[in-house]
């Protein structure tokens, strides 16, 4: 972009005129697309993940494994809903600070303990599934390769919300390099 073009733009900035409730929506933070979205994928979660503890009991023969298996189940599905929403609510308050440049610092800080942590709950919440899921059951090939299948399965969501998260966390830091 040359001078003549940054002179352009300027000149022609401003020619729309905006109410005052436009304009307080524009800033609202609620109103962003990408938080619309991960809400929606928390509530999905909440709810999949509340019917599956309000029926995993006599669904999924919940009675007949032991005590220690059932409590890390709904442990980890408690923690990995409330990682979700504590991870929203750092997300949808952004971090103010005395300049957008250590503000963006500091959000791609709380970014990466996010992350950490939202992987750390999904690594437990998916091998207490599996170990809920196996526990008290007598293995065959067959049952081997339903196993192994379930782990790719695993592997492959863990892998796909990593590179999900060291995409979003990217973003904060390019913007951060800018300033």
């Amino acid at each position: 972009m040359n001078i003549d073009d940054l002179k352009s733009g300027w000149q022609n900035a401003g020619g729309q005129t905006h109410n005052e409730k436009e304009l307080e929506m524009m800033i609202k933070i609620q109103n962003h697309p990408s938080l619309k979205k991960i809400r929606l994928k928390l509530i999905i979660e909440a709810i999949l993940l509340t019917i599956l503890l309000f029926v995993y009991y006599d669904g999924f023969d919940g009675a007949e494994k032991p005590f220690y298996v059932n409590a890390l189940l709904v442990a980890s599905a408690v923690m990995y809903v409330t990682n979700n929403l504590l991870g929203f609510f750092l997300i949808k308050n952004p971090i103010h600070a005395a300049n957008i440049k250590l503000a963006l610092a500091r959000q791609v800080a709380t970014l990466k303990k996010i992350s950490a942590f939202s992987m750390l709950s999904s690594v437990i919440y998916g091998a207490s599934l599996l170990l809920f899921l196996t526990s008290e059951i007598v293995f065959t090939q067959r049952k081997y390769i339903i196993l192994a299948g379930l782990i790719v399965g695993f592997v492959l969501l863990f892998y796909y919300s990593m590179i999900n998260w060291q995409r979003k966390i990217a973003h904060f830091k390019t913007l951060e390099g800018e300033f």
